[in-house]
C-alpha cells in the first residue's frame, strides 16, 4: 500500500479513536485522556503533512464555529456536557473542543471525498451529525435535556446547515 493511502486511514482511524476515548473518559470523569489522544496525534499530523497553514487556519475557524454552536446548544438548555471546566465554570468543555479541532484534520485527507459537494454535505450533516450527539447521550458524556427523536429532529436542521458552512469554508481556505 502506498504511503499516502496509508495516512488517509490513519488520519480517519486517528479520528475515530481519540473521539470515543474522548466521550469515554468524559463519560468516566477521565477529562483528559481523550485531548492528551487527539493532541498528540496532532502534533504528529502537524509535522508530516506539507500545507500547515491552511490547515491550521481551518482549524481555527473549526474550533471558533465549535465554540459557537455547542455554546448555542449548552447556553439554550438543549443539552449539558460532562467536563471539569462545565462543572466549575459553566462552559463547554476542552475535549469538546478538541473533537472539533479534530475533525478538522481530516477534511483535506480521509474526508476529502465530501470537498465541495454541498448537496451531500447538507444530506450527510443532518443524518449522520445529529447520531454523534445521541451517542455522546448514551455514553453521558452529553445529556440531552429532551426526548432522542426531539433532539434528533432539533439536530437535523442545524447540522446540515452546519456541515454545508463547514465545507463551503474548507473549500474558500484552500483555494486561498
Amino acid at each position: 500500500m502506498e504511503k499516502n493511502k496509508i495516512f488517509l486511514l490513519f488520519n480517519g482511524f486517528s479520528l475515530y479513536v481519540y473521539w470515543w476515548v474522548s466521550f469515554w473518559g468524559a463519560s468516566n470523569n477521565n477529562f483528559y485522556v481523550g485531548p492528551v489522544l487527539a493532541i498528540t496525534y496532532f502534533v504528529f499530523h502537524f509535522c508530516i503533512i506539507s500545507n500547515k497553514k491552511k490547515e491550521l487556519h481551518y482549524m481555527l475557524f473549526c474550533i471558533l464555529f465549535g465554540l459557537f454552536l455547542e455554546s448555542l446548544f449548552y447556553y439554550t438548555g438543549f443539552l449539558d456536557y460532562r467536563g471539569i471546566v462545565t462543572q466549575k465554570y459553566s462552559i463547554i468543555p476542552i475535549w469538546i473542543l478538541i473533537l472539533w479541532a479534530g475533525y478538522s484534520l481530516t477534511v483535506f485527507h480521509s474526508f476529502r471525498w465530501i470537498y465541495g459537494r454541498y448537496y451531500l454535505s447538507v444530506i450527510l450533516g443532518g443524518l449522520f451529525a445529529p447520531l454523534i450527539y445521541l451517542s455522546g447521550g448514551r455514553t453521558g458524556c452529553i445529556i440531552l435535556n429532551y426526548d432522542i427523536l426531539t433532539s434528533y429532529l432539533v439536530l437535523v436542521p442545524i447540522w446540515s446547515l452546519s456541515f454545508l458552512l463547514l465545507n463551503y469554508f474548507s473549500v474558500r481556505i484552500n483555494e486561498k
